[in-house]
């Protein structure tokens, strides 16, 4: 029966499900999905309010850097609010302490974001964001934030801040911007919910930490 779902989500076009057995495995997920998710999401909102001007915004270097920039910073909050979503879930189910959980999420923002190699940001962004998800996680709500939205709020105000168009756009597409970036995670909370190996990362994480 496995067989047969994976055929059929191969023939369907659609990614093979993920295996999260590992911190490192859950460090590759967070940058692969957040990258997804950032220019997913930016970029299709940026084609939609732009039109048949779309193709024409590649033609204007400055606002290629505006767009850049936004990427960037976009895809630093989805770094943090995932990591945050996977300590919550191992908080759950791993019964974590509050400060082992604030050390997974943190320990999986650094090692995206610090060890990424970019130059369209100052790389003192990315270090504010580890410092942000410290922050963000030592008054964080767990149990509500292992089976709710609540981990995914930064990103939301990453992409209302971020995005290159005028306040004036943000205004009218407000709720537009939220939702598709709501509807991004919806997928992605499921797929880690259905995949994730409890028992597996917390014995790596207890081999990590020699615990």
């Amino acid at each position: 029966m496995k067989d047969f779902f994976l055929t059929l989500r191969k023939k369907l076009g659609l990614a093979p499900r993920p295996v999260l057995n590992s911190v490192p495995a859950l460090v590759d997920f967070t940058e692969k999905q957040s990258a997804y998710v950032s220019q997913v999401t930016l970029f299709g909102y940026i084609k939609t309010r732009a039109g048949t001007s779309w193709p024409k915004l590649f033609e204007d270097d400055t606002y290629l850097i505006s767009l850049r920039t936004a990427r960037s910073h976009f895809f630093a909050a989805c770094v943090s609010d995932l990591s945050l979503f996977f300590a919550a879930r191992l908080f759950v189910g791993a019964r974590l302490s509050a400060a082992q959980s604030t050390d997974l999420a943190v320990s999986i923002a650094e090692q995206v974001l610090l060890n990424l190699q970019q130059d369209d940001i100052d790389p003192s962004a990315f270090v504010d964001v580890v410092n942000r998800t410290r922050q963000r996680a030592e008054v964080m709500a767990w149990e509500e934030a292992a089976t709710t939205a609540m981990a995914f709020a930064s990103s939301a105000e990453a992409f209302m801040k971020w995005a290159p168009v005028t306040d004036e756009f943000k205004a009218l597409d407000e709720e537009i911007m939220r939702n598709s970036l709501h509807l991004r995670w919806i997928g992605i909370r499921r797929d880690v919910k259905e995949t994730l190996q409890i028992e597996a990362v917390q014995a790596d994480l207890n081999q990590l930490t020699g615990t």
